[in-house]
């Protein structure tokens, strides 16, 4: 049994805390935000004891789930990692690459766990791709959706397109060797949106759109190789394949029609809510039941590159 606690009750802090009783090998010890109104409701909510100074319960646990602001992220982490407190901190990291390289060094150090919440990582459709992509030469994702107020001082790289550059990385195990961005601004005073262009060294061309200025959300990935067309929906957690496809111009009397045919496969996918095995993998890597899914270089190399494309459009701003 992991004795856990959880700091942070925003949105994701919330989410977290919704899933803890069906992961029966955790046990939450207590909540901390620096909200006191809210930390009291929840509390008399789910019974757990609640503090609004995180390291007053420290003590009281194996490890810890940081779902704070991003730009306490850093801070929060390292105080609890030097408390020998095994670490799942929400996405990003940080803002800082020599930041995230010296919490992964202090986890190594004194051997903890110490792992990224990469949600979409976890997502069904996500864990199959790795079966069936093979040398793809054209990758284009899409992560868009309708303006939300309390988002406007975030990143939109780090908080959306990170998930993005994420998948992309682990599927092509490649170096990036050329990058271009373009952004601008709609509703607030950072990137609203943004298309980003990849060119891996083995080949493969990657484009990335997100957005938060869409009335309709859309996340979604199609995957460009020889033998099929792979498309995969994040928000259904579906993958469908396109092979042999085939199109024709038909000339009538008086117009012109296209034809397409192709043979469609449905891959089947085990469904399941993506957090929930987050959580379920960060306690299995604690009780050595499992390893970590991506290796810490591959973290790393995942916020350098959101990193670089956020440096890219603020200049160009």
């Amino acid at each position: 049994m992991i004795k856990m606690g959880l700091i942070g009750l925003g949105r994701m802090g919330k989410y977290h805390l919704n899933l803890y009783d069906e992961i029966p090998e955790v046990k939450l010890m207590g909540i901390c935000d620096v909200n006191e109104e809210e930390v009291n409701k929840l509390s008399k909510q789910t019974g757990v004891r609640g503090y609004t100074n995180y390291e007053e319960m420290l003590d009281l646990v194996d490890a810890v789930t940081v779902a704070v602001p991003t730009k306490y992220h850093y801070e929060v982490t390292k105080k609890c990692l030097a408390s020998g407190k095994h670490v799942l901190v929400e996405k990003p990291i940080t803002t800082d690459i020599e930041e995230a390289k010296e919490l992964f060094k202090i986890a190594d150090e004194n051997k903890l766990v110490l792992n990224i919440g990469h949600v979409e990582r976890f997502n069904g459709a996500v864990m199959e791709l790795k079966k069936i992509v093979r040398d793809p030469f054209l990758i284009e994702s899409r992560r868009v959706g309708p303006y939300v107020e309390r988002m406007k001082n975030d990143s939109i790289i780090l908080d959306l397109m990170i998930h993005d550059i994420d998948i992309i990385l682990n599927i092509l195990n490649d170096e990036v060797v050329d990058l271009q961005a373009q952004g601008s601004r709609v509703y607030s005073n950072l990137t609203d949106l943004a298309s980003v262009n990849l060119k891996f060294k083995k080949g493969t061309v990657v484009n990335i759109i997100v957005s938060r200025v869409n009335q309709k959300k859309d996340r979604t990935m199609s995957i460009a190789q020889k033998d099929a067309y792979i498309y995969l929906d994040y928000t259904n957690q579906d993958i469908n394949i396109y092979r042999q496809g085939q199109s024709q111009h038909i000339f009538g009397d008086k117009e012109l029609t296209y034809k397409n045919e192709y043979i469609l496969e449905r891959m089947f996918v085990y469904k399941d809510n993506p957090l929930k095995l987050e959580i379920k993998h960060f306690i299995d890597c604690i009780d050595n039941r499992s390893s970590r899914m991506v290796s810490v270089e591959h973290e790393l190399k995942s916020l350098e590159i959101a990193l670089k494309i956020d440096e890219i459009l603020h200049r160009g701003k």
